[in-house]
């Protein structure tokens, strides 16, 4: 098993610490880690103001720890992960813990640096993503708490030595795609695009965790087990959208809850049905295949399983107020 233990404040730091201890260089802001640990890389991203992000995308091929020790200075991290695994993922920071054997799990986490932190995944386990260093500092100029001293302020005091999850919802899972997308990519403007993602990332989390307080959301009951089950549904009916989802009574089964309560629970947490999701889910597929031309609207409609090609068309107008056809070349 590898492990790498590490207390640094500085993105750019850690990753020439992890490479130095994988024997690996890291060039061009990238790592590319060993065959014998994981396919795949790290690549550090410098933001405008300060910031610094950390995009990877790698599958494990041993098991790894990383431990993060804390320290009394005080900043926050902010993770924006998925992960896929056929073996055992365990996440332990603070008294909050998870795990995901033989599933999926994804996420926004928000992390502070007043706790420890571990994180194991064994062999066979990939994870993408995307993580930002916050300092105090940007918090208050960026979100304006010193002048608001409200929710997010308050929240913030509150989670310091704690853990908030967001689960990732189609809007998050296409910005961190576009991301990790543009960073391999050779477009025009790419840091541009890349930094202005990973702002929307940003922005979006804080502007939903503000939505979350000011409705009470921690008031609903829902605890960490409940939410947990959820998001592994939601990584169910999102593996595969070009297959039909599991029925609910299958659903419910998976998780070990009751049908009633998986769909409550699921509309609470993702704000509508879990089929509505899931065709909203089919139907950005969809869009993203025939974005490439590569495949005519009639072979994307039967692949989706979708016989009458008008049917397609309607619901596709239905989710994007234009039809398969208007899509530019």
């Amino acid at each position: 098993m590898f492990v790498f233990e590490y207390s640094h404040t500085n993105f750019r730091d850690l990753l020439e610490a992890l490479a130095a201890a994988l024997h690996v260089p890291f060039e061009n802001d990238r790592l590319y880690y060993p065959k014998e640990i994981a396919l795949g890389f790290s690549q550090l991203i410098e933001i405008p103001g300060g910031l610094q992000s950390i995009v990877f995308d790698y599958s494990f091929t041993a098991s790894n720890r990383l431990k993060r020790k804390k320290i009394n200075q005080e900043f926050y991290t902010l993770w924006f992960i998925e992960v896929h695994t056929k073996n055992e993922v365990r996440i332990d920071l603070d008294n909050d813990s998870y795990h995901v054997n033989n599933s999926s799990f994804s996420a926004a986490l928000l992390t502070g640096s007043l706790f420890d932190a571990n994180y194991e995944m064994s062999a066979g386990s990939s994870v993408k993503g995307i993580n930002i260093l916050l300092d105090n500092e940007w918090l208050a100029t960026q979100l304006g708490l010193s002048s608001k001293s409200g929710l997010l302020h308050t929240y913030l005091s509150m989670k310091t030595s704690r853990i908030t999850t967001e689960p990732l919802d189609l809007e998050y899972k296409r910005l961190i795609q576009d991301v990790i997308d543009l960073v391999n990519g050779r477009e025009q403007f790419k840091q541009i695009a890349i930094q202005n993602r990973i702002l929307q990332l940003i922005e979006r989390f804080f502007t939903r965790i503000a939505a979350k307080i000011e409705k009470n959301l921690p008031n609903l009951k829902l605890s960490r087990e409940d939410i947990n089950r959820v998001m592994e549904v939601e990584a169910l009916i999102t593996r595969d959208v070009f297959s039909p989802a599991p029925f609910i009574p299958e659903l419910a089964k998976m998780v070990n809850i009751s049908e009633t309560k998986l769909k409550n629970n699921f509309k609470t947490v993702y704000g509508m049905p879990i089929y509505q999701y899931f065709q909203k889910a089919r139907m950005r597929a969809a869009r993203d295949v025939l974005e490439t031309h590569k495949y005519s609207i009639k072979q994307v409609a039967l692949e989706m399983g979708y016989t009458n090609l008008s049917n397609f068309s309607t619901a596709f107008k239905k989710e994007f107020g234009i039809l398969p056809s208007e899509l530019k070349s």
